[in-house]
């Protein structure tokens, strides 16, 4: 039997409409519109190219029987898939869990699921996944990943479908963006370590190719210059968002002799690399040197000491840009112009920061 023959009618006694008590089954389908159960299926998938008469034939049997096998049939109608994608730099980084995990929450509230990719720091893999989305016909995508070129960000300007793009900024294109208030957070932070008297403050960056590095290089910046703390005194020390790059730092400065008495972090990952050389090179959280991070990841308060840190707001990161595609997607005709969002930031105070002392050698 070839896949748009007729299902086996052999069986005299088997009707065309279900039981009332019983859901229509692809085989009531399959015998209102006088096909296969493979055709069916096919025809419901968009696979293949079913002859135009045979395709009418079974989406008008699905909605005379009501065939809903997993929202098929209402994703049919609306031409969606009810499949959201969600690419992230890279899933081992502590960062992205909570914001995947609030989006997933928001997602399936709205009857969406999750397709997820983590780009690992590679740009390559990262656009693997932004065509592989699309072949796989998600009806929108949110791009939680800065490590994309420039033709990259390009592509998702032209995308077929709605982006949302979370803690990233693609250099003032026409996308919709949720993200943290870099500048004005970091700011929050170095002026509680000026607070506790400290007038040295180094500040590990991140990587310089992500938009989020650059803002808090210049909230850290503002908020020495506020404070009339020159360059001399305030070293920026380059650092690549990493624990690795965290260790590195702090063992410059120590090689160095720069002598300050507090180190402000890029992320909680490079804090927390930072305070590891210091113990190894014998130096002490907070008596000696200050440390600060952001992100407030889990680990932020598993280590000792505690790490003060600023708190972003991940989950509603992730809620909100279900929240505005799923706008964009029931309300096409309404969709809101891009627009940029940026969350506040909290500073979590902890053990890893004390006031200056006199006794303080510093770094």
């Amino acid at each position: 039997m070839t896949d748009e023959q007729p299902a086996d009618r052999g069986d005299k006694h088997a009707a065309q409409t279900p039981d009332r008590a019983a859901p229509a089954t692809i085989r009531h389908v399959a015998l209102r519109a006088g096909v296969s159960t493979a055709t069916v299926s096919r025809v419901l998938a968009g696979i293949g190219n079913p002859k135009p008469d045979t395709a009418a034939a079974v989406l008008r049997a699905v909605d005379e029987l009501g065939y809903r096998p997993s929202g098929v049939a209402r994703s049919l109608r609306m031409r969606r898939t009810r499949t959201l994608g969600l690419i992230v730099t890279d899933i081992q980084n502590p960062f992205f869990p909570e914001l995947v995990q609030a989006a997933d929450v928001a997602a399936r509230a709205r009857e969406y699921s999750i397709l997820l990719g983590s780009a690992a720091y590679d740009e390559h893999r990262a656009m693997h996944y932004l065509d592989l989305m699309v072949d796989r016909r998600v009806d929108g995508m949110i791009i939680a990943s800065s490590q994309l070129s420039e033709a990259s960000w390009q592509w998702l300007v032209d995308a077929p479908v709605p982006v949302v793009v979370v803690n990233a900024e693609p250099a003032g294109r026409p996308l919709t963006v949720i993200t943290a208030d870099n500048v004005e957070g970091t700011q929050i932070a170095i002026r509680h370590l000026i607070d506790l008297g400290h007038r040295r403050i180094a500040y590990v960056e991140g990587s310089p190719m992500y938009a989020a590095s650059i803002a808090r290089v210049e909230g850290f910046r503002r908020a020495c210059t506020s404070a009339d703390l020159g360059p001399a005194d305030t070293p920026v020390v380059e650092g690549n968002g990493l624990f690795e790059g965290g260790v590195l730092a702090a063992e410059r400065l120590l090689a160095g002799g720069v002598d300050v008495t507090a180190i402000a972090c890029h992320n909680d990952v490079t804090a927390i690399g930072v305070m590891h050389a210091l113990r190894i090179a014998g130096r002490h959280v907070p008596d000696d040197v200050s440390v600060t991070g952001c992100d407030d990841i889990a680990a932020a308060s598993w280590v000792t000491p505690t790490l003060t840190t600023l708190a972003q707001e991940k989950a509603e990161m992730g809620r909100l840009a279900v929240e505005r595609l799923a706008a964009a997607l029931d309300r096409p005709e309404h969709a809101a112009a891009p627009e940029t969002i940026r969350l506040p930031m909290t500073l979590c105070v902890r053990e890893s920061t004390g006031s200056a002392s006199a006794r303080s050698p510093g770094v």
